[in-house]
């Protein structure tokens, strides 16, 4: 890299593991998602989970990277990949994008990536008639007056499906199917078309907007729009809870442990599955962080819980959730939690 070249961008990058990226990028909408890009080491592909906002805020308005793809193929990464862009030419890795949902802060960044005719863009078969139905509405851009994106679903995954990546070969001898070590697991209650993903080899959780902490600033409650469900959303973490303790217990019986630096050394630590959130969790403990969302919603529906007004959002009244110092919050259509009430009826069990 020359030191007169300008590489200012609206993105923000770490190495989360040997094969996989956080992305943050800084956007108009204050929204500050989280985008993780595997470079996969058996196939020639990059796996990208949602796209962001593509749209920087006022102070990266001039920044000379941002676009998610540009930035992926042009600008060098300092520290994290060797000063190389994540993607570069003159072989560029096809793009395979995992849509956690599809709000706009998610989605927004997909066109430019749809450009490429190898694109494979993955979405919940489950939420298939929530996203063709009325997509403007239920990814909030007419909300916000925004463009709906226009991108075309190449996969709807089904429940525990195994991701696999074929080559375009023209010869059927030499065309390859890939497995990728990926389990598609769809998880509607923040939305319908909630979709979370699993990478064995680095036992790594993708579950979108389903759940995170709150943030250093405690200003990041998790969010249920008008059109989520908090019952699917209590079955679906159930089912990703199961998920993490039964992965977690196969890594115990196989002795699998990961060598970290300590103070006064190197020391072998349990291996166990990690957490990554649309929004500020990255690497957090599955099974405690899913137990704790999970144990917050019944102290919501017993009514442990105070809840503040916030007023009205799309023509619903919403209350918000808090508990000093338990590390995460909700938000939400008070609708959705008298539904849930109603559902389980004093029979909430975490």
């Amino acid at each position: 890299m020359k030191p007169e070249e300008d590489t200012s961008s609206s993105f923000t990058t770490t190495r989360l593991n040997s094969s996989t990226f956080l992305i943050t990028e800084d956007d108009s909408f204050n929204e500050h998602p989280c985008i993780y890009a595997k470079l996969h080491p058996s196939a020639p592909i990059l796996i990208l989970n949602d796209t962001g906002c593509n749209s920087p805020s006022a102070s990266h308005a001039k920044s000379r990277f941002i676009h998610l793809r540009d930035y992926l193929e042009n600008c060098p990464v300092a520290n994290n990949n060797n000063n190389r862009p994540l993607n570069p030419g003159p072989n560029r890795r096809h793009y395979v994008i995992i849509c956690s949902h599809c709000h706009y802060d998610h989605t927004l960044g997909l066109p430019q990536f749809q450009e490429e005719k190898t694109t494979q863009i993955i979405a919940s078969a489950q939420g298939r008639d929530f996203i063709e139905s009325d997509l403007a509405t239920h990814g909030l851009f007419s909300y916000l007056g925004l463009q709906t994106p226009e991108y075309t679903v190449t996969h709807w995954a089904q429940s525990f499906e195994q991701l696999h990546w074929s080559s375009s070969s023209s010869s059927p001898a030499t065309n390859q199917r890939i497995d990728l070590g990926i389990t598609l697991i769809p998880t509607p209650g923040h939305t319908p078309d909630s979709l979370a993903w699993y990478d064995h080899a680095h036992m790594h959780l993708y579950v979108g907007d389903s759940l995170y902490e709150e943030g250093p600033n405690h200003t990041v409650p998790i969010i249920w729009p008008p059109h989520g469900n908090m019952i699917d959303w209590y079955y679906s973490m159930s089912k990703l809870l199961q998920f993490a303790k039964t992965e977690n217990a196969r890594a115990r019986e196989t002795a699998a442990g990961e060598t970290v630096a300590l103070d006064g050394g190197w020391e072998v630590v349990e291996r166990r599955v990690r957490l990554a959130a649309g929004h500020q969790t990255s690497s957090g403990d599955a099974e405690v962080l899913i137990e704790k969302a999970l144990r917050f919603l019944g102290m919501v529906l017993a009514d442990k819980i105070p809840a503040r007004d916030l007023g009205r959002w799309m023509g619903e009244k919403v209350l918000m959730w808090r508990l000093d110092g338990y590390g995460m919050y909700f938000s939400a259509p008070v609708r959705l939690v008298d539904e849930a009430k109603l559902f389980f009826g004093g029979e909430y069990v975490v």
